[in-house]
């Protein structure tokens, strides 16, 4: 019985597979771009956060123990 459904699975998939309009190569290295474009602009944005906040914590952490 569920070797049945396994295979009536895979054969559903296969149909909606079939269904998909998949990019062209134009799309496909636009979409690319973009999305690393994005990446390196949010990756940047964290690693300013993270230098802002590592300063800001560590100087009021200086000042609340009066280390110099």
């Amino acid at each position: 019985m569920a070797k049945a459904k396994f295979w009536k699975f895979l054969s559903e998939v296969r149909g909606e597979v079939k269904k998909v309009t998949w990019p062209n190569r134009e799309q496909m290295i636009s979409s690319t771009g973009a999305v690393i474009v994005i990446l390196i602009v949010v990756g940047a944005f964290l690693a300013l956060l993270d230098v802002i906040f590592t300063n800001a914590i560590g100087s009021l952490l200086n000042f609340l123990t009066g280390a110099v």
